[in-house]
């Protein structure tokens, strides 16, 4: 009897060997290049890891993009990968395990207790004092040090009021930072708002390059928002008034935006202003509450110029108008956040933007749930309106504010609870194209995990990065024994 000899994995030609890493998951994509160092060579190949970015089903970053080779490809799989694994076997590691920087906390810049820092790009943490910026990089050897810590900035004479620092993802795939810093001589003095790029050099060190910076009488900085193109800074003057300055660092251009207050004379309570960047347009939202109607939202949009890479910045404020404006009755925007890029409907050139919420109900919290805002365009009318449909819960924990917006529809969010005498750091994660329910034109699907990290007392959350698992936490606030730690779930 004689028998035909069939090929090994080693014999099958590339294509072939694509399509069967298209069924693997991570794990056995990276046991097959142990095989043979042609299967090595094959399981390098950028194909293969698109493929398995666009099928992962674990919570991953946006992509894949045309600027990610397959190292980048790979590598961020594979820590979203660990990350999701981790966060799945929740809080069974002990927190010693998972803590790769501790920093007593000593004259840093602070807001109220909490002091200024910030992840960036889920590598870098960057705190702020008076007169200078600390850079670690957390893929480094720092542990319970500050020698790792350079230094990206360091004032000329003046002292930095207040530091906010936002990152993104840029409209051609791009991860991108800012950094926008009260600066002044005194106090009482006029000074100066600076907006920086963060950028990562060739040795992968952090720099700070200035964007833009206009004087101010005594401005005060209360919110910073981000987008894929705008960064919005908002606060008042000496005499309360308001300032929303836009700057379009694509466009090259800083836009003056009228005041968006609505006249409301019987308000009892009206909160501060809510700016969502989008890639098309700027969407400014406030509530407020009268004892007749409960809590409404009135919103107004600003269309956005298309990009223009030649176009310089202007020195003086460009002022445009609302493209849309509504009352949106029911909903309140505290706490809020961009779920979704603006999408384009062709047809009626009308606008969809999905944003967090609290719907109102009486004698009831306000739930957190998602919805869509219509920018409706009217041919007959100068200015188009808005309208709102509100759509699924968005977890349990109605309250927890969403510190960074999603461009995509997915997202992960971090947030501190105390146990007794324990710290417990829980996660929530969204999703808006897959539904959890019966309908699915009104449920998200939300996957909420109770327990992915324990500390040994109760923690106060400063920063986290949703993709690669890093948490910054706070302990001792308000004491001179503050620490700030950061701890890594992909580890």
């Amino acid at each position: 009897m004689s028998y035909s000899a069939g090929l090994s994995l080693i014999q099958l030609p590339i294509e072939i060997l694509h399509g069967i890493c298209y069924y693997l998951d991570i794990p056995d994509i990276l046991r097959l290049r142990r095989v043979s160092r042609y299967l090595h060579r094959v399981s390098h190949d950028r194909d293969i890891w698109s493929d398995a970015y666009r099928n992962a089903e674990f919570f991953h970053p946006p992509g894949p993009f045309l600027s990610q080779s397959a190292h980048d490809l790979e590598n961020v799989l594979i820590s979203s990968f660990r990350v999701d694994r981790n966060i799945r076997w929740g809080g069974r590691t002990a927190q010693e395990e998972r803590s790769i920087l501790k920093l007593r906390v000593k004259e840093v810049l602070c807001t109220g207790l909490h002091p200024c820092v910030s992840l960036v790009f889920g590598r870098f943490l960057l705190i702020a004092f008076s007169e200078e910026i600390h850079c670690h990089d957390l893929n480094l050897d720092v542990f319970n040090s500050n020698s790792g810590a350079s230094i990206i900035y360091r004032s000329t004479g003046v002292t930095v009021r207040s530091f906010h620092c936002v990152s993104a993802i840029d409209i051609e795939g791009r991860p991108f930072a800012c950094v926008v810093l009260n600066e002044a001589t005194e106090w009482a003095s006029p000074g100066k708002i600076s907006i920086y790029s963060l950028n990562l050099g060739d040795e992968s060190d952090m720099t700070l390059d200035l964007l833009h910076q206009f004087e101010y009488s005594v401005f005060n900085i209360d919110a910073v928002d981000l987008g894929p193109r705008v960064i919005v800074i908002q606060g008042y003057d000496s005499d309360a008034h308001r300032f929303l300055v836009a700057l379009d660092v694509h466009a090259r251009i800083q836009y003056l935006l009228p005041s968006y207050t609505h006249a409301t004379w019987d308000a009892t309570e009206i909160t501060l202003s809510k700016a969502f960047p989008t890639s098309t347009h700027l969407l400014l939202a406030q509530s407020f509450y009268t004892r007749a109607a409960g809590w409404s939202t009135f919103f107004q949009a600003f269309a956005l110029p298309l990009p223009d890479a030649h176009r310089r910045l202007t020195s003086t404020l460009t002022s445009i108008s609302p493209s849309h404006r509504g009352i949106i009755p029911g909903i309140n925007v505290r706490e809020t956040v961009l779920l979704h890029d603006s999408i384009l409907d062709p047809p009626t050139q009308d606008v969809f933007i999905a944003i967090r919420v609290h719907a109102f109900e009486p004698a009831r919290p306000l739930p957190s749930k998602h919805g869509i805002v219509h920018l409706h365009t009217s041919r007959d009318h100068e200015v188009g309106t808005i309208a709102f449909e509100l759509l699924g819960s968005l977890g349990q924990f109605s309250q927890t504010p969403f510190l960074h917006p999603s461009f995509d529809g997915t997202g992960r969010v971090f947030y501190a609870l105390e146990s007794g005498s324990y710290g417990i750091v829980s996660a929530l994660e969204y999703d808006l194209h897959a539904s959890s329910g019966d309908d699915d034109e009104l449920e998200a699907k939300i996957t909420e995990h109770p327990c992915v990290l324990r500390t040994s007392t109760p923690r106060t959350l400063l920063d986290y990065d949703p993709y690669f698992g890093r948490i910054c936490l706070q302990s001792g606030v308000g004491s001179q024994h503050s620490m700030i730690e950061v701890f890594d779930l992909a580890l």
